[in-house]
């Protein structure tokens, strides 16, 4: 990859993008999206530049290409790094090494090793995933060349306390949630909005999707009437068998086809293995879709009549174009957190596997007005923020 840089200022967009991973991928893309279309006068005279702990090259699912941070370190004077979002505040190396592995059983040792000593998986991390600082997307502007600004774009989780010093030096912070808030705003001003990927249907139409998706995935969804089910093996409390089953009772009682829709494909999430399972286990015939890019994953929700699962960036695709949106595990605390900050009852509740079925028909008109209002007041409250970041650059 050519790492060289223009003789522009730099806006470089940071971020865990250097695995596929749909809501991380797509969140840098759609922040230059705004950017350049609502501050074109601003950004005309910006090279914006991806970049992630490494080199990385996906645009097979039609994401950036990555610059590892390690060699932007001389960018421009007066730049900005932007950490794009993500639950990246409590994320140290060590977790992140464990996320880019392909092999399941070098996912399993890590994480073994993360068990029994979490300093020798660091140690391990340092020397083979080349990350810049400890927590890597907490960046330290003493680390860069020439004088950077720093903002920190929705982000997500609790950092750790070494870092309060580092973080004190951003020129803006957002944070996506209440839990995430209450922390940062302890160290310095925060800013309480939604994930900015929470804006995607103020920013893709019918046209842009045209352009984007296949026609055999449209093919297939035409004439369809189905909800959107995503799950993470490590992250269900349930068995394959017993979703395959209430599946079923959606499509007896409600007369809804469920299309099986893996979104996390990185180490450590591996949908697909578990929607295998629930394939396998239904009495009727399922749709399971694999190896969509980031467009083509968003369509499919923003078609279906609901969406479950356990993908934090599922729920807010489905919120985003006003489809019904439930968690369906609630221990998974950054999607229950956000849903009960930014969405509206009965979306804003976890589901117990049971529930399912009966949920179908807890959306009304009065819901859907509900709902509508809620996305509308989030984007206004994430284009303020977007358009404030724009005056920092």
């Amino acid at each position: 990859m050519d790492n060289r840089l223009s003789d522009k200022r730099q806006v470089v967009l940071y971020g865990a993008f250097d695995r596929y991973n749909y809501g991380d991928n797509l969140m840098p893309i759609l922040l230059e999206m705004y950017l350049t279309q609502k501050h074109p006068d601003k950004t005309k005279d910006i090279e914006f530049v991806f970049s992630s702990i490494k080199d990385s090259d996906l645009t097979r699912y039609a994401c950036k290409k990555t610059v590892a941070m390690r060699n932007l370190l001389n960018i421009k004077n007066d730049s900005t790094v932007i950490v794009v979002g993500g639950e990246v505040l409590g994320a140290d190396i060590g977790v992140l090494f464990t996320h880019v592995q392909e092999s399941p059983i070098a996912v399993k040792a890590l994480r073994f090793i993360r068990r029994v000593s979490p300093g020798i998986l660091k140690a391990i991390a340092k020397t083979r995933y080349d990350a810049v600082w400890e927590y890597p997307y907490i960046p330290n502007k003493d680390s860069f060349k020439n004088k950077v600004k720093v903002v920190y774009n929705t982000v997500g989780a609790v950092p750790n306390s070494s870092q309060a010093k580092v973080i004190n030096q951003a020129d803006y912070i957002s944070a996506r949630d209440q839990r995430t808030y209450n922390a940062v705003e302890k160290i310095c001003k925060t800013h309480l909005v939604p994930d900015s990927v929470l804006m995607m249907s103020a920013l893709v139409d019918e046209d842009f999707f045209e352009q984007q998706v296949r026609p055999e995935l449209v093919k297939k969804l035409k004439d369809k009437k189905f909800i959107t089910v995503q799950a993470c093996p490590y992250k269900v409390k349930f068995t394959a068998q017993e979703l395959a089953s209430e599946l079923q009772k959606v499509k007896e009682q409600h007369g809804l086809e469920s299309v099986l829709l893996p979104i996390g494909y990185a180490s450590g999430h591996d949908d697909i293995e578990f929607l295998e399972k629930v394939k396998a286990c239904s009495a009727s015939e399922m749709l399971l879709l694999d190896e969509l890019n980031v467009w083509e994953i968003m369509y499919v929700i923003a078609k279906s009549n609901g969406f479950y699962g356990t993908s934090l960036h599922g729920v807010i695709t489905a919120m985003s174009f006003g489809i019904p949106h439930f968690c369906i595990n609630d221990d998974i605390e950054k999607l229950v957190s956000f849903l009960q900050t930014w969405s509206v009852s009965p979306y804003n509740n976890p589901l117990q596997v049971q529930q399912i079925s009966s949920s179908v028909a807890l959306t009304t008109a009065v819901e859907k007005s509900n709902l509508d209002k809620a996305v509308e007041k989030a984007q206004q409250l994430i284009f303020s923020s977007v358009d404030e970041i724009a005056d920092i650059l």
